[in-house]
């Protein structure tokens, strides 16, 4: 509200002014001067006081000053701030638990996405322009919105932009509700959360890693090997092909021990200037195998068995996975010696990483691994019965587990899932191989007295 002032009163040495505006002579008006926040340039706030009487007036006035003192003494502030002002405070919230070690900064980039983009992008569409705003029926839209209009305002370049899974949108819904429950309510910009529902996923939802069946997977292999004896071409011809040989040694590796990807790949914390998870050299253990031959009448030498030790886990508890990777892993050892030779570089250490960039001994880019993954997928997309995620490969290895009679239990101790997990996603899976049990006919058939039974006596 901005006006030529007719008349004014200084009250409580300067803090605040009764004024009457040229416009609007027959009431008083509260003014008070606030300081912009963030270079902003300050301004006025007005309060209309409904009365021309001054001694009333003064009294009003200072009500409304003492009510914008209590809001700035609990708040930081007496004007209300826009939404970005609280989710950009929100972040810095966040990003300093990521340095206390509490969260993954990957976890944060996450967070720090959605507010600064997905979120600011809705408020934008819906009018939404300071925190008052919002009200208890302002996330109603937020599902529809994000199907039909939100996707496309995405700035990431990875893959072809297509709406978010119903997943995604209860994960982000879950992102508001984190942001009212842990900042705008105990800081009191909020009363209370608001109405978000989430979609109850179908069974067939959540198989979003569905698993790799054998004859799928074979095709998947069989095209690495070819992909990997290809003639790399450019000027990075050995790094192109070193990365080739990573990617499908990853994969095998992946497949045939269950582990999570970044369990295997690891991955770089830049924040504390640190690797995170990955096996090492020294993590992998190979035991010898034997078994009994009948032609030959006595114990010769059978396949051997890699034992992983995964130190740092999803879940904080280190485990030990035996599973046959063992001949995929010597075979990248030895191409790993070789390599480092022929490019003038030592031998790796017992502490480098298995999977690691042989220049700077860090961890590859998991988006490496998963553009990789995408751009393998497009190529044979048209032989294979499903589409696959770098995931799926852990969802196969516990499929494969199952069939072979493995209990839930060791499962569980194998993969890191939990046993409610395991049981969720995989339980129809065990269904299947019950088939003729459960589907049995008995058309035409007395119970009383089945397949000829007779009484004792």
């Amino acid at each position: 509200m901005t006006g030529a002032i007719a008349e004014k009163i200084t009250m409580m040495d300067g803090e605040f002014e009764l004024v009457k505006l040229v416009a609007r002579p027959k009431n008083w008006y509260f003014r008070y001067w606030y300081k912009g926040e963030g270079g902003r340039r300050g301004n006025h706030l007005y309060r209309s006081l409904r009365t021309d009487d001054v001694t009333k007036a003064e009294k009003l006035a200072f009500e409304e000053w003492r009510k914008l003192k209590t809001h700035e003494l609990e708040v930081g502030s007496v004007t209300p701030k826009t939404p970005q002002d609280l989710m950009d405070d929100w972040l810095e919230h966040t990003r300093r638990r990521v340095i206390t070690g509490e969260i993954q900064e990957v976890t944060y980039k996450s967070k720090r996405y959605f507010f600064t983009s997905t979120l600011k992008n809705y408020f934008a569409s819906k009018g939404i322009k300071r925190i008052t705003d919002l009200q208890s029926d302002s996330f109603d839209d937020f599902r529809y919105w994000r199907l039909q209009e939100g996707w496309k305002f995405s700035t990431r370049s990875s893959g072809i932009q297509k709406p978010p899974t119903d997943s995604t949108i209860n994960a982000e819904q879950g992102l508001i509700r984190e942001w009212y429950n842990q900042y705008l309510i105990p800081k009191k910009y909020a009363s209370g959360k608001p109405h978000i529902r989430n979609k109850v996923l179908e069974r067939d939802e959540l198989s979003a890693n569905p698993p790799i069946p054998r004859k799928d997977w074979e095709k998947y292999w069989r095209y690495f090997e070819r992909w990997t004896k290809e003639d790399a071409k450019g000027i990075n011809r050995p790094a192109v092909h070193y990365w080739r040989m990573c990617f499908r040694h990853f994969m095998l590796v992946s497949y045939n021990s269950g582990c999570r990807p970044s369990e295997i790949c690891g991955r770089y914390n830049k924040q504390k200037k640190r690797i995170d998870r990955g096996i090492t050299w020294s993590d992998v253990e190979i035991v010898p195998q034997t078994r009994w031959s009948e032609k030959l009448n006595k114990q010769v030498e059978d396949k051997p068995v890699s034992i992983l030790n995964i130190r740092e886990t999803k879940t904080k508890v280190p485990r030990e996975v035996p599973c046959l990777a063992a001949v995929f892993l010597e075979r990248w050892k030895d191409f790993v010696l070789e390599w480092r030779k022929s490019q003038g570089l030592p031998p790796p250490n017992e502490s480098d990483l298995v999977f690691a960039n042989p220049k700077t001994g860090k961890p590859f880019a998991y988006t490496m691994y998963s553009k990789t993954w995408r751009d393998i997928s497009d190529v044979i997309q048209d032989s294979l019965t499903n589409q696959y995620t770098l995931y799926s490969a852990r969802s196969s290895y516990v499929t494969n587990q199952l069939e072979e009679g493995v209990s839930t239990d060791d499962i569980c101790l194998l993969t890191g899932h939990s046993y409610r997990i395991l049981r969720r996603h995989y339980e129809r899976l065990q269904m299947r191989k019950r088939l003729p049990e459960v589907t049995k006919r008995r058309y035409g058939m007395r119970d009383e007295n089945p397949h000829g039974a007779r009484k004792l006596l």
